[in-house]
């Protein structure tokens, strides 16, 4: 007569919880490393700009790769106490993103006050503390 296999156990909340804690260390392991190598990144690119222009040139090809010199403008606000009346003057709100700040919407939610067109939304996460 064959015995029936058992199912495996299902993992108890502990053994589930170690389990996140392992992925969660590995992670801080390679951010450790990423940015380390970010560093290192940074650097070179630095080191390559100023060599390239140095040069006098905007693109350039090694063996694996090819590069060339990229230049953005982006704002930088010196005075908000002149650019947001600016704004509002002249209706230019597609200057500034659209996103609510939410710890000062706690702030009011706290104080009784509702916000309109904005509607409360609970995000549930999961903290993980390691253990002395």
């Amino acid at each position: 007569m064959a015995t029936k296999a058992k199912a495996p156990r299902p993992a108890t909340t502990g053994v589930l919880i170690d389990n996140l804690w392992a992925m969660r260390e590995k992670k801080r392991e390679l951010e450790v490393q990423v940015k380390e190598i970010e560093v290192q990144i940074k650097t070179a690119q630095e080191d390559l700009m100023l060599h390239m222009q140095t040069e006098g040139i905007e693109k350039a090809t090694g063996t694996k790769a090819s590069v060339s010199l990229n230049s953005t403008v982006v704002a930088d606000v010196q005075d908000w106490d002149a650019f947001w009346p600016y704004i509002a003057k002249n209706k230019f709100w597609h200057l500034v993103q659209k996103r609510v700040s939410d710890p000062a919407y706690r702030e009011l939610l706290d104080l009784g006050k509702k916000v309109p067109g904005v509607q409360p939304f609970t995000k549930h996460t999961v903290l993980v503390r390691t253990l002395s």
